[in-house]
Order: structure tokens, then sequence, then C-alpha cells
């Protein structure tokens, strides 16, 4: 494996899940930014969260971290308290997110471009959970210090909206990833008919799209070709942080030479680990880590097989 340091720039929060069968699960560790570290973590020794966060951290998401070896590295204390979420489903793939300490609160905690160039140096790739907003990309963009080989974007709910395409695509020219499910791309594009999103969003100058297709696995697109890569056979017991999960898998797989296929399989295991419980894996368990290498392997030389016949 390629050394270097895989950062993970977005927030981590503590949930309040509200499921669409009634169930309810509080102060569960979570957010972005923990999924993806942990989806990173099963393939990588070199995860990074980046981020601001509250100075009860120690308490909220310490002692996982802790407990997987972790660095802190790239936290910001930020406010006395972590941010809390109100999740809200509708269905297996919607949900409703809501700050609990206000959105200023959440501004204050979320990654800054000065939080991912302090600990820029030796990192291999960056992993961005973000809407659109110009502040945080053009100074992003600048890239004052050297880039790491791979950036993805995950895009996040609120920037899904058909005003944003232009701004979206302008934006892809820039990143080597995205990661987004039909439901968002259905949103930006005003469609619906999911083989008329695949095509839509082949035609993306991204050089690699994750496009994540719920409990049936996702589209890996690149450079305008479409290959669907099934999902594995889990029974869901906690959707939350699946695709947040993929992405941050995906991210490694990428940074390692994988390629998008290969990629994609890294996310698929690390989504299907991720919905499997109640609350974040713990990607240091050795015999957890041995199973998401082997299965992602497995899974991308299927598709890749199956790719070529």
């Amino acid at each position: 494996m390629m050394a270097g340091r895989d950062l993970i720039a977005s927030a981590a929060l503590i949930d309040t899940l509200l499921f669409a069968d009634g169930r309810a699960e509080e102060n569960v560790a979570g957010g972005a930014g923990l999924y993806a570290l942990a989806g990173a973590a099963l393939f990588s020794d070199g995860g990074l969260l980046v981020t601001g966060t509250g100075e009860d951290y120690v308490d909220a998401f310490g002692p996982w971290m802790a407990r997987n070896g972790l660095s802190t590295d790239g936290l910001r204390l930020a406010d006395p308290h972590t941010p809390r979420n109100l999740l809200r489903y509708i269905d297996e793939r919607t949900r409703t997110e809501t700050p609990m300490f206000g959105a200023a609160h959440f501004q204050r905690i979320e990654p800054r471009v000065s939080d991912i160039e302090r600990v820029l140096d030796g990192a291999r790739s960056l992993y961005v959970f973000r809407d659109t907003g110009a502040a945080f990309w053009d100074d992003l963009l600048a890239w004052r210090r050297p880039r790491p080989k791979i950036v993805l974007w995950e895009i996040s709910l609120d920037a899904c909206l058909p005003e944003e395409l232009p701004r979206i695509v302008a934006l892809l020219h820039h990143v080597d990833a995205l990661s987004l499910n039909l439901e968002e791309a259905g949103h930006i594009l005003g469609l619906d008919d999911e083989e008329a999103i695949c095509a839509r969003v082949a035609q993306w100058p991204a050089p690699s799209i994750f496009l994540r297709a719920g409990s049936r696995g996702s589209y890996a697109i690149e450079r305008g070709a479409v290959h669907f890569v099934p999902s594995l056979a889990v029974e869901a017991v906690d959707v939350t942080g699946g695709g947040n999960a993929y992405s941050g898998a995906a991210l490694v797989g990428l940074a390692e030479g994988a390629g998008c296929i290969g990629a994609a399989a890294f996310g698929t295991v690390a989504a299907s680990i991720a919905i499997s419980q109640l609350g974040l894996p713990e990607p240091s368990d050795p015999g957890l880590r041995s199973r998401a290498r082997r299965d992602a392997a497995a899974l991308a030389l299927a598709i890749t097989q199956e790719a070529c016949t």
C-alpha cells in the first residue's frame, strides 16, 4: 500500500435517529466525517479526521477514536459542545437533518480550509463533504500548498438542486471523484428515470463518479463508462452513514490505484459493514479488516471480469 494520510474533512456529530418504522436511538456518534473515517480506516492506516469539534468530543466520540488508534491531530476545538443532529428518516435513502444547536453553531464547527492546510503535509488524498459554497471552494482550490493526489467530493443534500448544476459541473473540473446517490442526482437533473440519470451523470467532467443506488449497489462511472457494482447481502440494521462510509473507502481505493471499479468495491464493502450494525464500525478489528479487504478484492475482480466479457 502507498503510504500517506487520507484526510477526511467533514463534521463529527452526535445523532438522534428517528427511523421510518417508529424506532428511535439517541446519543449515537456519527456524522459524515466519522462514518467516512470509519470506511477509510478499514483499508488504510492513514485516516485523519479534519474538522472543528466541541471540547466534549473526549466523551462524545473520543473513546471510539482511541479504541481504533485514530489520531486527533486534525481536530480544532471550536466550541464547548460537539454538534448534535436530529435525523428523521422518511425511507431507506431519504431523511431530513436538523442541527440541534442551530446553524451558527454548526458553521463554527464545520471544517475550514485552514484546518486542511494545517495537516496537508504527507497527505495523499482528501475527502470533502460539502455544498457548493464559494467561500470554501474558492479558497480550497487556490491550493496554496501542494494538493493531494486524489480529491473526492461527496456533495451535501442541500446543494442537490437544479439551479446548482452549473456550479457543480464547474467544481467537478477540479476534483478527481464525486460521490452522490440516485435521488440526489435526480434532484439536480430534474429526472426520475434511473437510466437517464446515469447517462447524464456520465457526461459530467469528474474522472470518477460513484452513483449510489441504496440497497441494490452503486454505479462506478469512469470517464463516461458506466459499470454496476452490486451490494453485498447483509441485514440492514441502521442505514445511517452507509453512503459516507462508502465514500471514505472509495477515496482510499482511488489513492491505492484500484481504479474506479475497485474503489467502488471498497466502498460497497464499507457500506455493508456500516449498515449492518447500529453506530460506527470498529475498523481496527483485525478480523473485520481482513474480511473487508478480502471481500473488496473479490467483488472488484468479479465486476471487472463481467465488464470484460
